[in-house]
């Protein structure tokens, strides 16, 4: 179990903080930067190494991302930061100021923005550029701060990225008032502090790390930055609404794995997904997309969906930025020098840093209630219980699902073997009774040949490369088909190797890499199957079925559906429609299997609903048509 790591403190009391605020802006400008000899406008009082970016108070908190203070006109003619962009591959300035703020620092502000630069200067040379102002640090910046963070890794995956504020969250330098620790209060509570908060934000919501570990890496990377209460509460407040949102199975083990609706899971991925995925799944489970695309590719043959190759490539990246964070945080013994491959960083889960912030502001309260006393009293050996689980460990396994299947094998009945698919007889192992002739052994002593070398294939994409035989993608069909066709639950291995890619899907930064790699269709129909039933309410209701097998001749039934209900289903029907292409005499038990996990009827009523199968069956052939070039053909079905 990864350590923990210390709760970062604010560098002053709130009363301090308090007194910051009342005094007017313009006097804590000129006290704390120098008024319009803002130190923070130029290179003068900065080292070169203090210069990420030639010209202005900048520097690099990851490889891909800057953190500098605000540029001006002046300084982007002057030292040509735009070629130093270009020369940097920044492709994206993110601003995280308001118009007019600070307008009694540093050079006059331009006219059209509001800003010390105007922001057409960056997009006509073809550098993005975002903003993100915010007035507080309240309830109601929480959604924008998740907007700017997506924001900020789709950028990231664009190219290179500057954050900046006011004054970047930078060290003061040399002070030159006389009061220093005013002065650095100043600058950290009202110069634009959201830089380093939006970077730390940032950091939580790609490696998943705790909100502790995040601010001592960026407060290591950029000094003084995140020093006051309300730049520290952000960050966990943004770490606590960021852990609620990431189970994608539940699971009874996690603090927020309860079981969720398909309306519930719909609006926690529109909270997380951005870009084109978050358009392209509006109204579809990423989870059902995703496993329906990967069955597809292996059953058909087909090269598999783009966004394979984009989880690979992402997780490359966030193992290389997990590892620069481990790094910095054991060389500045904020984590111990855990052995090779112990993982990398701790959970984002972090009850303890939470507990230990709400006993500070309960211990400055004038009276106090039972429940008060007894969050006051907080447990030393906190640390050594399980409250923290490192995201790289695979020992855990969701054992309530394997005992959910298990209790299952005994109450399902047998599917008629005339409708069904045929099942795979298992082969015996070579300690089988059957395989122990002695003069079969000795015979084939002497006649053995070198067995054939079969290709292995490490993913999906590689897995239907060899085209050379017509007879591999009709088994790679078969394999497929009969995988979703299984009326019965899984073995236990099968399930067991589901439950790992569960708690992958659940904690770890980079779980859909892992699903992505698997090229077991039995795992990935078994993934299908447990994210329907374990649903909070099935898909379909009563009243839902009742609406299909009533519908007026000549109208699309899934018409009737709600929007997520109807893309859903199609997601599904469509791959039932490419699976079984190649194998339509497995169509019929897949379909029982579906409406099953659908709709939680048991198989002999489902059986009896002859309506909702042949309107299953008919709108899956109408699918069969659609080739999916992005996975699914579910845009096209449900438009």
């Amino acid at each position: 179990m990864t350590p923990l790591v210390p709760v970062p403190k604010p560098s002053y009391s709130q009363a301090r903080e308090n007194l910051v605020k009342a005094i007017p802006p313009k006097i804590i400008c000129l006290l704390a930067c120098g008024g319009r000899d803002c130190r923070y406008e130029g290179p003068a009082c900065w080292r070169p190494s203090q210069q990420a970016i030639k010209g202005l108070f900048s520097s690099w908190v990851t490889d891909d991302i800057v953190a500098m203070a605000r540029p001006s006109t002046n300084l982007i003619k002057r030292y040509n930061i735009i070629e130093q962009f270009k020369k940097l591959n920044i492709k994206s300035i993110i601003n995280m100021q308001l118009p007019r703020e600070h307008d009694h620092c540093g050079p006059d502000l331009e006219p059209d923005s509001g800003f010390t630069y105007s922001p057409q200067v960056f997009m006509e040379n073809q550098i993005y550029f975002y903003n993100f102002g915010m007035t507080d640090f309240g309830v109601s910046s929480m959604v924008g701060m998740l907007d700017a963070v997506k924001v900020l890794a789709f950028s990231v995956e664009e190219g290179k990225v500057a954050v900046h504020c006011h004054a970047g969250l930078g060290r003061t330098g040399k002070s030159q008032v006389h009061a220093e620790h005013l002065s650095s209060l100043f600058i950290s509570t009202l110069l634009c502090i959201l830089a380093g908060v939006l970077i730390a934000c940032y950091l939580i919501y790609t490696l998943r790390i705790t909100a502790s570990e995040a601010i001592h890496y960026v407060r290591i990377k950029r000094p003084r930055s995140i020093q006051t209460h309300a730049q520290i509460n952000l960050v966990f407040d943004f770490a606590r609404l960021l852990g609620s949102q990431l189970a994608q199975y539940p699971c009874l083990s996690m603090r927020h794995g309860a079981a969720f609706s398909m309306r519930q899971y719909l609006q926690r991925q529109a909270l997380l997904l951005h870009g084109e995925e978050a358009r392209s799944l509006a109204h579809t489970p990423k989870i059902l997309h995703l496993l329906c695309s990967l069955l597809i590719a292996i059953a058909q043959g087909t090269p598999s969906p783009p966004e394979v190759q984009a989880h690979l490539e992402r997780k490359v990246a966030i193992l290389a930025l997990q590892g620069d964070v481990r790094e910095t945080l054991v060389l500045h013994r904020y984590l111990p020098v855990l052995p090779e491959g112990e993982g990398a960083v701790s959970s984002w889960d972090e009850p303890f840093g939470f507990l230990e912030r709400k006993r500070a502001v309960l211990l400055n309260k004038r009276s106090y209630s039972e429940s008060d006393l007894s969050k006051i009293t907080l447990n030393k050996d906190f640390g050594f219980m399980q409250c923290s689980t490192s995201f790289m460990n695979n020992s855990k396994v969701c054992n309530e699902t394997i005992n959910h299947f298990r209790e299952q094998r005994s109450t399902i009945p047998a599917i008629d073997a005339n409708n069904a698919t045929d099942r795979y007889t298992p082969i015996p192992p070579p300690s089988s009774p059957h395989l122990r002739d002695s003069g079969t052994a000795k015979r084939t002593k002497f006649t053995m040949k070198k067995a054939k070398n079969f290709s292995k294939f490490s993913s999906t994409i590689e897995l239907c490369k060899n085209h050379k035989s017509r007879k591999e993608p009709l088994a790679a069909a078969k394999a497929v088909a009969d995988a979703m066709a299984q009326q019965d639950p899984p073995g236990d291995k099968i399930l067991q190797r589901a439950a790992q890619l569960q708690d992958e899907l659940n904690a770890s930064a980079y779980g859909w890499a892992m699903l992505v790699m698997e090229t077991d269709p039995k795992v990935l129909s078994a993934l299908m199957w447990i994210w329907l039933e374990k649903l909070k309410d099935p898909i379909l209701s009563a009243g839902d079925i009742d609406k299909l097998c009533t519908n007026m001749p000549g109208q699309n039934p899934l018409k009737t559906l709600h929007k997520s209900q109807c893309s859903t289903v199609c997601c599904l029907l469509g791959c039932v429609g490419q699976v079984t292409a190649h194998c339509p005499q497995a169509e019929y038990a897949i379909l029982l299997r579906l409406i099953r996990a659908l709709t939680r009827r048991p198989p002999e009523e489902i059986a009896s609903s002859g309506t909702l199968l042949k309107m299953f069956s008919a709108t899956a052939r109408e699918l069969q048509c659609f080739r999916p070039a992005t996975g699914s053909p579910t845009t096209q079905a449900s438009s």
